[in-house]
């Protein structure tokens, strides 16, 4: 009955982180560049039998040791590219982040090209982030454009061609699912997702980016939903477990001589 405790209990406890992310993919369903959680279990394994021990003994004293969860992923499967006409908007169609300058002066990744102009004329997040790189806007240019290959010009007053004021760069990780989501659609990186790879737009396997549009959520609504019955499902079988050892150990201790 300790055993049932024990394995009912690792079950709850996994259970509730995958309702966590399953509705927290689910919040997100409409917030531009949000990448879906997944939450990935394994079984708790049993202590390794000694060196010579008979296979046959070994199976008879295998017990089940309940779940646990082995990691917490994101899916960085592309979204749909919605237009939105605004010129601060830049999706990146395929692979790769937008490098940030944190507050405390790290750097973070995201997928979300929601952009602004600061009055210095660097390009910033909607929560304040500097883009890294050497982008810089002039006060006085106008109608600025981004290329698909990330170049960014402006049009200078008095002047007939347009003048390149820096380029976008694009920016991968060889394990990108790997990397540690720390909220507002934003990344850090993990040793298990590798280095940064610095690269123009559109080449070595980096995306190229749209002017104009937004990648919107990768969430699949019906999918998560289905997830979310099963997730449930899940959690009330293992609080039936728990409660039903709960009361053999209790008619256990009433017996009488």
């Amino acid at each position: 009955m300790i055993d049932a405790l024990h394995i009912a209990a690792s079950g709850l406890r996994s259970g509730q982180q995958q309702l966590d992310t399953i509705s927290n993919n689910v919040a997100n369903l409409q917030t531009p560049g949000f990448k879906r959680g997944r939450v990935n279990f394994a079984d708790i394994a049993t202590p390794l039998p000694a060196l010579g021990a008979d296979p046959q003994t070994v199976i008879a004293e295998q017990r089940p040791g309940g779940v646990r969860i082995i990691s917490t992923s994101t899916s960085f499967e592309p979204g749909e590219m919605r237009q939105t006409g605004n010129a601060l908007d830049v999706a990146i169609d395929g692979a790769g982040f937008y490098e940030f300058e944190a507050a405390d002066g790290g750097l973070v990744y995201s997928r979300s090209g929601q952009f602004r102009v600061d009055e210095d004329g660097f390009l910033r997040n909607y929560q304040g982030l500097r883009l890294s790189g050497d982008v810089q806007i002039p006060r006085e240019g106008r109608d600025m454009k981004i290329s698909a290959e990330g170049e960014v010009s402006v049009q200078m007053p008095d002047e007939v061609d347009r003048t390149v004021v820096g380029t976008i760069e694009v920016v991968r990780f060889a394990a990108a699912e790997s990397m540690r989501s720390i909220g507002d659609n934003l990344y850090a990186v993990t040793p298990q997702a590798g280095s940064a790879v610095y690269g123009r737009a559109g080449s070595d396997g980096a995306g190229r980016l749209r002017q104009g549009q937004m990648e919107m959520a990768n969430v699949e609504i019906i999918e998560e939903m289905s997830g979310l019955v099963l997730a449930q499902r899940a959690y009330q079988l293992n609080a039936r477990v728990l409660q039903a050892a709960d009361q053999v150990m209790d008619t256990i201790n009433n017996l009488r001589r």
